[in-house]
């Protein structure tokens, strides 16, 4: 099995278009692009793991930064803010990069089987590397058939999931770090809020969703540097981002689906997070662009 291949495996859940960018498999697609973009200050809501399968993938984080080319795979850990550049293959054949959101219960019970370190591991883009092999690749392509095969069947895609992240974890030296941001608070609002960004989230509603009182929920978040406004706007600009990298939505419907009354407004926080116009958007994505790991709910998409 070659990542050449993986290619033929993903086309049938991102053919077509499926309703609110959803796919058979309700946290993989693909992102394809026709024009060199970068893009400042991207954040997803879940960790993900992440192939690119044509052109080449820059990753910067401060001083750091990361070079992914074909075939290479990579992890990103949840509210990993991180620059994203996408460059098409010099050969014509366009950008295209195949994304797994993780979830969080098989993300723990990974890291409880193979145990997490009680300190923490110097973060590094380096470090979020993942070794590919023939088992690896031949374990996403079998998740990605029986999703095609068995798209109502949830507890054997899980089964399936949580083996392919298995051999993950053991071909990278970053599977704790996955888990440390899963577990963080910031991670754990953004997850919530992205099922509904439009939605008039509340600090005492999100608190009570988790289970937590508002002054508890305040002060873990300032533990992280983190406020839930910030939280809400790093949600709501990623997962309209998202939509817009789909070609799901114009720029007007991106911005409502997203919380935003004006579409104007929406524009200008868009670009100052980015770097981009969400206008530019469509000018960079092409062919079968795909919301990253989309669902029923357009907030838990990636955009990578």
């Amino acid at each position: 099995m070659r990542h050449h291949d993986i290619e033929a495996h993903l086309r049938p859940l991102i053919s077509g278009t499926p309703p609110q960018g959803s796919t058979r498999l309700p946290y993989v697609g693909a992102v394809s692009c026709i024009t060199g973009h970068r893009l400042r200050s991207v954040s997803l809501p879940h960790s993900a793991c992440v192939l690119v399968l044509k052109g080449q993938k820059t990753l910067y984080l401060g001083e750091d930064s990361l070079s992914v080319r074909e075939g290479d795979m990579f992890l990103l850990p949840a509210q990993c803010e991180v620059t994203i550049e996408n460059k098409p293959s010099p050969r014509g054949a366009g950008y295209l990069a195949l994304c797994l959101s993780l979830c969080p219960d098989t993300v723990a019970r990974v890291a409880a089987a193979y145990g997490v370190p009680d300190v923490p591991e110097v973060f590094s883009l380096h470090s979020m590397r993942v070794r590919t092999d023939a088992p690896l690749l031949g374990s996403l392509a079998h998740l990605l058939d029986m999703a095609v095969a068995c798209p109502g069947n949830e507890r054997l895609l899980s089964l399936c999931m949580e083996a392919f992240v298995l051999l993950v974890s053991e071909r990278t030296p970053c599977f704790p770090a996955l888990w440390r941001a899963e577990d963080a608070w910031r991670a754990r609002c953004a997850r919530l809020v992205s099922v509904d960004p439009a939605r008039g989230w509340t600090a005492l509603e999100v608190a009570g969703r988790l289970g937590v009182s508002e002054r508890t929920l305040r002060r873990n978040l300032a533990k992280e540097g983190a406020g839930l406004r910030q939280v809400l706007k790093d949600v709501r600009l990623n997962a309209a981002l998202s939509l817009l990298q789909a070609g799901h939505s114009n720029v007007a419907e991106a911005a409502s689906r997203c919380g935003y009354d004006s579409p104007s407004r929406f524009a200008v926080l868009f670009r100052e997070r980015f770097g981009v116009r969400p206008s530019d958007i469509a000018r960079f994505t092409a062919g079968t662009a795909q919301d990253l790991a989309g669902s029923e709910q357009t907030g838990r998409g990636l955009a990578c």
